[in-house]
């Protein structure tokens, strides 16, 4: 499978064990984009503060980040990267009353159908994204 799974920080082991399934849940995000190279980090709250104050303008923590990179010609060069901070997902999971995993599902998801080509800039097509995200998580 194309896509990598790093962790950043201190994770829960639970996280850790859940690598493959988090893997899975963004290559169906990906859909047709799955053949192509794409890492997906769990980080925490320094961590995504920093990717949102830096490329986003944004001084504040958020739930995911997903970043696309220009076609490289080199071999394995990752096509883009998706960021999931784990604090925020437990805080998110814990108000939605699901677990963390889900969450983190969710998310993963979230941020490759972003790579995908996917907006939710507006309601309409956040509840689109949102739609989609539940009909992918359906096939895990």
């Amino acid at each position: 499978m194309p896509v990598s799974v790093f962790f950043e920080g201190e994770q829960p082991p639970a996280v850790k064990a859940a690598g493959r399934l988090l893997a899975r849940a963004a290559a169906l995000g990906l859909g047709r984009n799955a053949a192509r190279a794409v890492n997906l980090v769990l980080t925490d709250g320094t961590g995504i503060r920093t990717l949102n104050r830096r490329f986003l303008a944004k001084d504040r923590l958020t739930d995911v980040i997903a970043f696309n990179f220009p076609p490289s010609p080199l071999p394995g060069a990752s096509w883009g990267e998706v960021y999931v901070c784990v604090p925020v997902a437990a805080r998110q999971a814990k108000a939605m009353g699901h677990s963390l995993l889900t969450e983190l599902l969710v998310l993963t998801a979230h941020g490759a159908l972003h790579l995908a080509g996917m907006d939710d800039r507006t309601p309409a097509l956040r509840r689109r994204m949102n739609e989609r995200t539940a009909a992918l998580l359906k096939k895990l």
